[in-house]
């Protein structure tokens, strides 16, 4: 009868524990995102390039794949203007809160309108400060004159005001 009692109480004392750590946010797990910050982790591809005038432009002629690792940024894009390949490519480290979003370049390219590959390696920081709006996470990242970005649980888009707005689809 001593050791049923003792192994009720027991489980009586671990539910009571187990319930405060959950309600708490710590472990067994729950999650803390309000202390972790906003995530934009994952795949994004590009779907297609609306144009100021609504023109829509898909791959062939565009194309596009956007990786956030828990703290690395890799960042690829192909496009026509004019007649000519453009491109874009680069590598960067990021933080992500709720304020900011912080970014330090160690690789970029771009090729603009077929003039040939420009490269930079020095190493260059920004930061951005982000919005939270209806679900979406909002910034322009300060470095390389991008376009704003608004990330959402299924994608994200990229606006470059009066010039054209990329569709990005969130593939996992």
């Amino acid at each position: 009868m001593k050791t049923t009692q003792a192994l009720v109480g027991t489980l009586a004392l671990a539910t009571s524990a187990v319930i405060f750590c959950v309600g708490m946010g710590f472990g067994f797990g729950a999650s803390n995102a309000s202390s972790a910050g906003p995530n934009i982790e994952g795949t994004y591809m590009l779907e297609y390039r609306e144009t100021s005038d609504g023109k829509k432009i898909m791959a062939p002629e565009i194309v596009g794949m956007l990786s956030f690792s828990k703290n690395v940024r890799n960042f690829n894009v192909y496009w026509m203007s004019g007649g000519k390949p453009s491109s874009i490519s680069m590598v960067a480290k990021y933080t992500l809160s709720d304020k900011e979003y912080t970014e330090d370049c160690m690789y970029y390219a771009q090729n603009m309108d077929g003039k040939g590959i420009a490269y930079e390696t020095t190493a260059t920081h920004g930061v951005s400060p982000v919005t939270m709006k209806d679900g979406a996470i909002g910034f322009t990242p300060a470095l390389h004159g991008e376009p704003m970005l608004s990330i959402t649980k299924s994608g994200m888009t990229a606006t470059r005001t009066g010039v054209f707005t990329d569709h990005w689809k969130k593939m996992d």
